[in-house]
């Protein structure tokens, strides 16, 4: 295959081609690049680029709703991946390590959409529970845990745990800010999720004909209504787009304290 001589390049230039959405060509040269890794003799350089490559090529299989074989590669990326970790912590690489296991989270959130595609709540409550286990500001998998339910099962029933996990976890957050024109939220430095990923869960959350308890759906509303709240105050020049210097500013005057039922 072209390009074979450097694995990298191809790598990004898989990557291109699912930006520009040309899936087809994406996932023949992530199979062929992948498939010729797997029977190569590998060092520390391509253990890393054969993670990249069988995490485009789930990722791109994923995108085409082709969820059996999405699932074989995922598993595949698994299996490497451990194999890449064990290698990094015996060299000692922290930033390296580091960076991998952050990965390892995002992988973990894909195997769980995974699961969830094929109808397979249980399994995909794992990954996700897993991913948040890995990183307790993962705000993603928390609202993908409760997305899973709400479409494999048509309802939230037997989820109040989860939901009161997503509320008392957005309210760890600064609040609601704008980055790079994107209005979301965030826990410390973690990844910013979109206002309208989120409220498109909490909506559900505030749904009492979904079986949640009324006191979790009561809670979900109260946040809903905050988070409203922020995104109106940004967009009329009202708030801070900086969440911090909004929390901060927020603290020098007295104001309604709507984290009280958090602790109830």
């Amino acid at each position: 295959m072209f390009g074979m001589d450097d694995p990298s390049k191809v790598v990004e230039q898989i990557r291109s081609y699912i930006a520009e959405g040309r899936l087809e060509l994406a996932e023949v040269m992530a199979q062929e690049l992948s498939t010729h890794l797997l029977n190569s003799k590998r060092d520390n350089d391509l253990d890393s680029i054969l993670v990249l490559v069988l995490r485009e090529w789930t990722l791109v299989l994923f995108i085409k709703e082709q969820w059996k074989e999405a699932r074989t590669a995922s598993l595949r990326l698994a299996k490497a991946r451990r194999i890449q970790i064990r290698r990094l912590r015996s060299l000692g690489d922290v930033d390296a390590l580091s960076n991998g296991l952050q990965l390892e989270i995002e992988d973990l959130v894909l195997h769980g959409r995974i699961e969830s595609s094929r109808g397979r709540f249980r399994a995909s409550r794992k990954w996700f529970s897993t991913a948040i286990k890995r990183d307790p500001n993962h705000i993603e998998a928390r609202l993908s845990r409760i997305g899973s339910r709400w479409r494999i099962k048509g309802s939230l029933k037997g989820g109040n745990s989860d939901v009161k996990d997503l509320l008392k976890t957005l309210d760890r957050s600064a609040g609601v800010e704008r980055i790079g024109g994107v209005l979301g939220m965030r826990i410390s430095e973690s990844s910013l999720v979109s206002t309208d990923r989120i409220l498109e869960i909490i909506e559900g959350c505030c749904d009492s004909s979904l079986g949640l308890s009324t006191k979790v759906v009561e809670r979900a509303q109260i946040l809903k209504e905050r988070i409203l709240s922020e995104i109106n105050q940004i967009q009329s020049g009202e708030r801070e787009s900086n969440a911090r210097l909004a929390a901060a500013i927020d603290s020098l005057t007295p104001s309604l304290d709507y984290h009280q039922y958090s602790s109830s």
